[in-house]
């Protein structure tokens, strides 16, 4: 009850500070911030495999303040998992200033010492940021000098990596250098293609304390970067090189990594086009290289498929393969005009896209030596050779149809195929699952709108079987309710072939938000960006309060 007690208090204040949701004067500065807060209650359901822990409420929350001067900045993020909520790493558990930072900026220069977060180029050698609804932080703790010119930006770091409350035990170590050509040149500023030019190196120092192999203490990583802007037309390259980086995701092998990301792009008015492929071999890189999982990685492998917005379609994501990896993805958007004979008056959106990833093919150094053995080179990689084993795929096409004034609707489908061993980690059969989903609005009135969505999947394979969803929302202008009933109607146990119920309403006012969940959640993966988290069952009440001020 105490902790119920202390909950409820807590909203209050939050409340108190964010009615007024604007930013307060304070020393000459400005002071402004934001709060969020999800929290769930538990109950037992043994039918969907809902524990109840220790603690039946569960509650993940953090407030930002930053406080602005003229050219100083500093801000700090307070975090408090009392408990974690089922799903995130426990370790989290606890409260205290998670965040903190302090940033000076000048005519050309901006220098930053504590906590922030840095991406280089596309992320491959190093990428560090926060997704809150995955549980994932790995900024970096240091300092960060930026230097500005026109057509220039350099920025150098160096720091250590968030893990939960404390931090890695490897320093990483960087520097990236982008330049605008046209902006640099005199010669080129008046030219219609604009070309960007990027490098950077990386650089991760941890003691070798292994008692069984020699390990190199300085791992370094570079990689380079062009993209080319012509009229309608885009191009887009990075191609990036670690050395060796004996780790416990490659099984302590002594083979150098690479990665290559390449796009192709078109669009203007009512039509467009993408096109890319990405190649990654060995590239796993941390700042501990005894570290798994979601810890503390320095580099990130951008994922190459849809992130779909539907329950269903979504149902099966998937996840980057940084230790060996072949992907392609293309897709393509079009706008039938109004007043066409397939666009009707109100015109029609069509969108196709297919993505697909592959091992890449892995043989042996010399007869003698077993692919992947650690202590040795591991294997040999041929660029262009793609390995037999498929990952996933995704195509999917989606029809969007504006009616009139007050009906729209919108048809897709999604046919995935998913490698549950690779993409899970657990040897099951692969997924075929195909998806159909109509989504209808109704405006009916200013502010006043009723949605329906109505999904389907059946899958071949292993898996949960068939699914169904149905959900029903009512939405004004600060305030939404909604009913959703998720159907396993294809289990191939009988008993579990439930329904997952549950009912949502939401109200919005200034610049806060508010929204209570009651009912069934069931378990399964949800990934961003090709990063993955497991998502438990629940049966209970949900809650989630956000503000900024």
């Amino acid at each position: 009850m105490k902790n119920i007690y202390n909950f409820i208090n807590f909203i209050i204040i939050i409340l108190m500070i964010s009615v007024e949701g604007k930013s307060q004067e304070i020393f000459g500065g400005n002071v402004h911030g934001s709060f969020q807060m999800d929290a769930q209650y538990y109950n037992e359901d043994t039918l969907i495999g809902a524990t109840k822990p220790d603690e039946k409420m569960a509650a993940n929350s953090f407030l930002n303040v930053i406080y602005t001067n003229k050219d100083f900045e500093a801000g700090i993020r307070y975090e408090a998992f009392t408990p974690a909520i089922m799903g995130f790493d426990q370790r989290y558990n606890g409260s205290g200033i998670a965040y903190r930072y302090a940033k000076y900026s000048q005519d050309h220069f901006e220098i930053t010492a504590g906590n922030f977060y840095e991406q280089f180029g596309s992320g491959m050698i190093l990428r560090a940021y926060q997704e809150w609804n995955l549980g994932f932080d790995n900024s970096l703790d240091g300092i960060r000098i930026k230097a500005l010119f026109p057509g220039i930006r350099i920025t150098g770091l160096v720091g250590k990596q968030r893990i939960f409350w404390g931090k890695g035990d490897g320093t990483v170590r960087g520097i990236d250098a982008e330049f605008q050509l046209n902006d640099m040149l005199a010669c080129m500023k008046e030219m219609k293609t604009r070309y960007i030019l990027g490098a950077n190196f990386v650089s991760r120092y941890q003691k070798d304390l292994d008692p069984i192999y020699k390990l190199p203490a300085n791992v370094g990583a570079y990689s380079g970067r062009i993209a080319v802007f012509h009229g309608n037309y885009n191009f887009n390259a990075e191609a990036a090189y670690k050395i060796n980086d004996p780790n416990s995701s490659n099984n302590m092998i002594y083979k150098p990594g690479n990665a290559v990301l390449l796009s192709l792009g078109y669009s203007k008015k009512g039509i467009g086009f993408t096109l890319q492929a990405k190649r990654v071999d060995n590239m796993d890189f941390r700042s501990d290289r005894n570290a798994t999982g979601f810890n503390l990685p320095i580099g990130y492998i951008p994922a190459m498929s849809t992130q779909h917005a539907y329950s269903l379609p979504a149902y099966y994501p998937s996840a980057s393969q940084a230790n060996g990896e072949m992907g392609l993805q293309a897709n393509f958007v079009y706008t039938f005009k109004k007043n066409g004979k397939i666009g009707g008056k109100e015109g029609m959106g069509l969108s196709m896209n297919y993505s697909v990833s592959q091992s890449i093919n892995k043989s042996q150094i010399n007869d003698t030596i077993p692919i992947g053995l650690s202590g040795t080179d591991g294997y040999k990689s041929s660029f262009f050779d793609i390995g037999n084993e498929k990952y996933y795929h995704d195509f999917n096409v989606k029809i969007s149809k504006k009616i009139n004034k007050k009906w729209m609707i919108e048809f897709s489908y999604v046919n995935i195929f998913y490698n549950v061993e690779i993409n899970e980690g657990h040897k099951e059969p692969n997924i075929l699952a195909q998806s159909g989903v109509v989504d209808l609005w109704w405006k009916f009135k200013p502010y006043n709108s009723l949605h329906f969505d109505q999904e389907a999947m059946f899958t071949a394979g292993k898996g949960d079987g068939n699914w169904e969803l149905s959900m029903l929302e009512y939405s004004h202008k600060s305030y939404f309710a909604a009913i959703i009933d998720l159907y396993n109607y294809g289990n191939p146990v009988d008993y579990l072939r439930l329904h997952y119920l549950s009912f949502s309403s939401g109200y919005t006012w200034n610049t806060s938000r508010l929204s209570i969940t009651v009912g069934k959640q069931n378990s399964g993966i949800i990934c961003i960006g090709g990063v993955c988290r497991q998502v438990p069952a629940t049966n209970g009440i949900s809650l989630s309060l956000s503000s900024s001020f």
